[in-house]
């Protein structure tokens, strides 16, 4: 008897062990077969392709999601369910997805260059969902956020970031451009110092810098920022159209109206620049190429 039952236990040990290889096994060709989705996914988006690139992640999201299940299986085969300390089957539960946070992310940002801001909030859902600490997935949810006029949903991201990852520039950046659009220019001004003060390289945060002390009248302020962050990117057209608008703010017209040129040959799309430099044709009672702004 004694004999019988040990066989019988030598057998269902077996029977463990064989169904933990064919599990891990499974896994292996699963976990490669989701990463090469990821990175081709990534290469399509790189490339422009849009569509190719969501259908990568989403099939990546689908081929992890049975990863994670095999490695639950797994572990629950092997009674370490409860023992999550130090547990590496378990560890790799986390891992499986985690890889799903990632790819809910990249899709999100697919999504969101597609114009479509209501799938990417929810894919950056999801990825704060499985990672609560996704500092990026926080930021990317809240340029979403604002673009939907959500200007509280959009800062509350941003502050979570900063929570997060109080030396993010772009957290910081974004939430100034919120804060501004909510016409609290005090808050935005102080923003954008923290993001240059965390990276003085940020071209995009003394352009916005720029732009808030235009507003408050901050005339010499505003070009100091501008002519900054002309000198870093020569190529920017909204630097130089905001210079523009603080120079016409200084009764310079002539030298706003060169500042809007500049806007339109680096950008010759730009309606805005056109606009501006038509108000300030107007100003200096050049009528007809005002008219001719004002109508592109």
């Amino acid at each position: 008897m004694k004999n019988a039952k040990a066989g019988k236990l030598v057998r269902f040990h077996a029977a463990t062990i064989l169904l933990a290889i064919f599990c891990a096994l499974a896994q292996a060709q699963t976990s490669n077969s989701a990463e090469q989705y990821l990175k081709r996914g990534l290469a399509r988006y790189k490339s422009g392709d849009l569509d190719g690139a969501i259908a990568d992640f989403s099939r990546a999201i689908e081929v992890n999601s049975r990863t994670g299940e095999i490695y639950k299986k797994s572990v629950a085969i092997q009674g370490l369910v409860e023992d999550k300390t130090g547990n590496a089957e378990y560890d790799r539960v986390v891992v499986a997805d985690s890889f799903n946070a990632l790819c809910y992310y990249n899709r999100g940002i697919a999504w969101s260059a597609r114009g479509e801001a209501d799938r990417a909030t929810g894919d950056f859902d999801k990825a704060i969902r499985i990672n609560p600490l996704y500092v990026e997935a926080y930021i990317r949810r809240g340029r979403c956020r604002h673009s939907a006029a959500d200007l509280d949903g959009a800062i509350a991201d941003y502050s979570r970031a900063i929570a997060l990852d109080p030396r993010s520039a772009f957290a910081y950046n974004n939430r100034g451009i919120a804060r501004r659009a909510k016409e609290d220019l005090s808050g935005a001004i102080g923003d954008f110092d923290a993001a240059i003060s965390i990276n003085p390289g940020l071209t995009e945060a003394y352009v916005n810098r720029g732009a808030a002390r235009c507003v408050i009248g901050d005339v010499a302020g505003a070009i100091a920022d501008l002519d900054k962050a002309i000198e870093m990117n020569p190529r920017n057209a909204m630097a130089y159209n905001n210079r523009g608008k603080a120079r016409q703010l200084g009764g310079d017209l002539p030298a706003a109206v060169a500042d809007y040129d500049h806007a339109i040959r680096i950008d010759p799309g730009y309606a805005l620049a056109y606009a501006n430099r038509g108000l300030a044709r107007l100003l200096e009672g050049k009528t007809e190429q005002a008219d001719s702004d004002f109508n592109r």
